[in-house]
C-alpha cells in the first residue's frame, strides 16, 4: 500500500535541507545589508534551490500530484517575473491527488537566516482543492479553533466575532490573540481589534503557521486562544484550509483584489468545504523547518555527527504531530 504521507514529508524535508545548505554555503546572516536588487537576487536563488529539490523528490513518486496552487507566481505582478515554483503534474500511477505548495514559506526570513522559513505541501482529493485564480493573489481569511465553528464568520462584524470568542471561552478580550498581516489593506480590521482590546499580533509576513495554530484546540497546545484574520496570500489560505478541514476548525476565506472591478467577482465567502471540497481522509499537510519558527518552537535544520536533523509538523486525521528526522 502506498503511504502518501511518507512521500510528501520526504519532499518538504529534503527541500528544507537543500535551502538550509544554500543559506549556510552563502553565509546569509541577519546582519547583511542588502539593496533591493540584492534581496531579489537572493530570493530568486533560494526559491530556485527549493523548487529544484522539491521537483527532484516528487518526479518519480508512485501516484500523481496535480499542482493547483504554488505560492511565488504572484511575484510576476510585484517584480515583473515569477519566482521559481513547483507546478504541473508530478509522478505516475492510477491514484491522483491535488497539491498546493509553498517551496519556501517565509522567504524573507530565509534571505537573512532568521526564524520563520519553512517548506510546505498540502494534498487533497483530486479536484478537491481550490485552484489559484489567475486574477487575484490574495485572500481575506478567518481561521480559529474548533470550539468556534458555526459561531464566528467572516461575514459578521469583527466585534461580534470577538464577543463570541469571549463568551465561548469565558475569557477577557486581552486573552485573545489575533494575528493580522501588518498591511494598509487590513487597517480597518486592526483598528477594530485595538478598540476591542485583544492581544493584537501584527506580522510582516507568514500567516500560514499561525493559521495552523489557530485551528488547534487551545487546551491541547497550551499557547492560548489564537485567531488569524485579514488579507494575506491566496495559496497560504488554501494550505491552511486543508488543516482546518482535518481539524474541524473555523476556516473561511474570500478572494481579494485592490482592483474594484476584479474584487466584485469575489463577494462570496468560501467555507472550509469550498476551499477543500475533497475527502477529509485525503487531506495531509507537511511543514518542514528551514530556519526555525516561533509559533511552534521548531528548531532550524541542525547538523551533528549522525547527519542533518530536520523537524517537520504534519496534519492529518490523527491530528497535529511534530517529529524530527535525520538525513544522512
Amino acid at each position: 500500500m502506498i503511504k502518501i504521507s511518507d512521500y510528501i514529508t520526504r519532499a518538504t524535508e529534503l527541500t528544507a535541507l537543500s535551502v538550509w545548505r544554500l543559506i549556510q554555503e552563502k553565509g546569509f546572516t541577519p546582519e547583511d545589508l542588502l539593496t533591493e536588487e540584492e534581496l531579489k537576487i537572493r530570493e530568486k536563488l533560494i526559491d530556485q534551490t527549493g523548487a529544484d529539490a522539491m521537483y527532484a523528490t516528487l518526479t518519480d513518486i508512485p501516484f500523481v500530484l496535480e499542482v493547483v496552487g504554488s505560492e511565488g507566481r504572484k511575484h510576476a505582478h510585484q517584480y515583473g517575473e515569477a519566482l521559481a515554483t513547483v507546478e504541473g503534474t508530478l509522478g505516475k500511477g492510477d491514484l491522483k491527488l491535488d497539491m498546493v505548495n509553498d517551496v519556501v514559506e517565509g522567504s524573507k526570513a530565509a534571505k537573512l537566516n532568521t526564524p520563520g522559513a519553512v517548506s510546505v505541501i498540502a494534498v487533497g482529493s483530486h479536484k478537491g482543492l481550490m485552484p489559484t485564480p489567475s486574477d487575484i493573489d490574495y485572500m481575506d481569511k478567518l481561521f480559529g479553533p474548533p470550539e468556534l465553528l458555526g459561531k464566528i464568520s467572516i461575514e459578521r462584524p469583527v466585534e461580534e466575532n470577538l464577543a463570541e470568542v469571549v463568551d465561548t471561552f469565558k475569557v477577557k478580550p486581552s486573552e485573545i490573540n489575533v494575528v493580522v498581516m501588518d498591511r494598509d489593506r487590513n487597517a480597518q480590521l486592526i483598528n477594530a481589534c485595538q478598540k476591542f482590546g485583544v492581544n493584537l499580533i501584527l506580522i510582516k509576513a507568514g500567516d500560514f503557521l499561525p493559521s495552523i495554530l489557530s485551528c488547534m484546540n487551545p487546551k491541547k497546545h497550551k499557547k492560548g486562544i489564537h485567531l488569524v484574520m485579514g488579507i494575506g496570500g491566496f495559496e497560504e489560505g488554501v494550505l491552511a484550509g486543508v488543516a482546518a478541514k482535518v481539524l474541524g476548525a473555523v476556516g473561511e476565506g474570500r478572494g481579494w483584489s485592490g482592483d474594484s472591478r476584479i474584487a466584485r467577482k469575489y463577494q462570496k465567502v468560501w467555507t472550509t468545504d469550498d476551499l477543500v471540497s475533497g475527502k477529509k481522509e485525503d487531506c495531509f499537510v507537511s511543514v518542514s523547518s528551514i530556519t526555525g519558527d516561533s509559533w511552534f518552537g521548531f528548531p532550524q535544520v541542525t547538523e551533528d555527527g549522525r547527519g542533518h536533523k530536520v523537524t517537520t509538523l504534519t496534519v492529518d486525521k490523527s491530528g497535529v504531530n511534530i517529529n524530527t528526522k535525520i538525513h544522512h
